[in-house]
């Protein structure tokens, strides 16, 4: 107990941490955990901005053990790592910026069942190891290796909890469509993690029972723009609803373009700054302001357990990575 308090002390001066305990990477676990991902330990990963850091399997293996992941966990943190780093993906600007943005991670595949990640009540957290673990070794990867120390080259405004671990599994036993990443191309069979931009989370409640255009006049009303960030929103549908749409004969792309043709506002609602940036953008006109400029850009996952529940999460350009050797 005394070695970890010193280990976690050491590591929280040297500003290695979020600020939580962690768990102390000894040579012996970091071969474990690279063992783990089925690659070399100098594999090179990604460059992570700002300051161009190598994230190497070894290095991302000392930040996943800090987090409190099994080895296991390994395949999945790397998918994760791969998809932030694409070229197309702002990470640099997330990094740095004062906004509090931060990566969403959402998990499909067969891989969600044997790691034990959380997809169905609770799924957002707490009490799930593989949640918490992978979503803040990405984290302890990005302020690493990548040099985003807060205060220091990251300039959050406020932060946020969010930028602990921010993460969930697709609930594809209860989808009554096709899964995600199906939808993005991969077989059904097939395990990925897809990295989202995203910035504030809005538990959406009520609309039980009253029939498909209720439940989603209810979600377009409480699905507030993003401004600064709207590159696309991510709508986790709880499985009630989910099951109801589906019953009603709605596809995923019915509610895609229903939802964007209700989820609008006078322009009068919102301050001229506002509305001149969402015009420029394509996602307003002269006389409304709508949540995203296309039904393309309203990205539809389920997740969680029972009730008339669902999250609305400002999440846009996404990047849907393979996850390798599970």
């Amino acid at each position: 107990a005394d070695l970890l308090t010193r280990s976690y002390e050491y590591a929280y001066e040297q500003g290695w941490t979020d600020g939580l305990p962690i768990i102390p990477a000894t040579p012996e676990a970091v071969k474990r955990f690279v063992a783990a991902s089925g690659r070399k330990a100098d594999d090179l990963v990604a460059l992570l901005p700002p300051r161009k850091g190598r994230a190497t399997v070894e290095v991302i293996a000392v930040n996943a053990i800090m987090a409190g992941c099994r080895p296991e966990y390994m395949p999945v943190v790397i998918a994760a790592v791969e998809g932030v780093s694409d070229p197309t993906y702002p990470l640099e600007l997330m990094q740095v910026t004062t906004n509090p943005m931060t990566p969403f991670l959402l998990v499909n595949g067969p891989v969600r069942n044997s790691l034990e990640i959380n997809y169905g009540t609770g799924c957002l957290g707490p009490g799930w190891r593989a949640n918490s673990t992978i979503g803040r070794a990405l984290r302890l990867t990005l302020i690493n290796a990548g040099g985003a120390l807060p205060g220091v080259y990251s300039k959050t405004s406020f932060g946020s909890p969010l930028r602990y671990s921010y993460i969930c599994g697709e609930n594809e036993e209860e989808n009554p469509w096709t899964p995600f990443h199906v939808d993005r191309g991969f077989k059904r069979g097939d395990s990925t993690v897809t990295a989202f931009k995203a910035s504030n989370f809005c538990n959406i409640s009520g609309g039980e029972g009253v029939g498909a255009g209720e439940i989603l006049r209810q979600i377009a009303t409480n699905m507030p723009p993003m401004y600064g960030g709207g590159d696309g929103v991510l709508l986790l549908l709880g499985v009630n609803h989910a099951q109801s749409l589906f019953e009603a004969g709605l596809t995923k792309r019915d509610i895609q373009q229903r939802l964007w043709e209700m989820a609008r506002l006078p322009i009068s609602h919102f301050a001229e700054a506002f509305s001149s940036t969402e015009r420029a953008h394509g996602r307003g006109d002269d006389k409304t302001v709508w949540r995203a400029s296309g039904p393309d850009e309203i990205y539809i996952a389920v997740a969680g357990g029972a009730g008339p529940q669902n999250v609305y999460i400002g999440a846009g350009m996404p990047q849907t990575r393979l996850i390798r050797g599970v």
